[in-house]
Parts: C-alpha cells; structure tokens; sequence
C-alpha cells in the first residue's frame, strides 16, 4: 500500500466513524422523545385517574353526609 491509500483508507474510516455517530445520535434523539411523549401521557393519565377518585370519593362522602341527615 502506498502512502496516498493509507491516508484515504484512514479518512474513509473516519468519515464512517462520524456518520455513524451522527446516525446514533439521531436515532437516539428520536427514542428519547418518544419516551418522553410516552411518559408524559402515563402521567397525565395518572393525574386524571387521581383526580376522578378525589372527585368520587368527595361525592360519595357527601351522598353519606345527606342520608344521616334524611334518617335523622
């Protein structure tokens, strides 16, 4: 091998290096932000789930409240 193909196969290598860096950090970048949309719907359906159990606990509390107060 000469010189002059050493130094192409050196830059071919890493230029394949770089692109597939590149590549990864894309790919990567695209399972992080659908993890993150992913996360951020599980948690607004947690919220939602808490606040329709707060929402039926106070209910049925209050249903209790007004049947003391008809036996009574």
């Amino acid at each position: 091998m000469t010189s002059n193909e050493v130094l192409i196969l050196a830059a071919g290598l890493y230029l394949g290096f770089v692109i597939t860096a590149a590549v990864h950090m894309v790919w990567a970048g695209v399972d992080a932000a659908r993890a993150a949309r992913a996360g951020q719907a599980a948690a607004t359906a947690a919220l939602k789930r808490a606040a329709g159990d707060q929402w039926l606990t106070a209910f049925q509390l209050d249903r209790l409240i007004c049947r003391r107060k008809e036996q009574a």
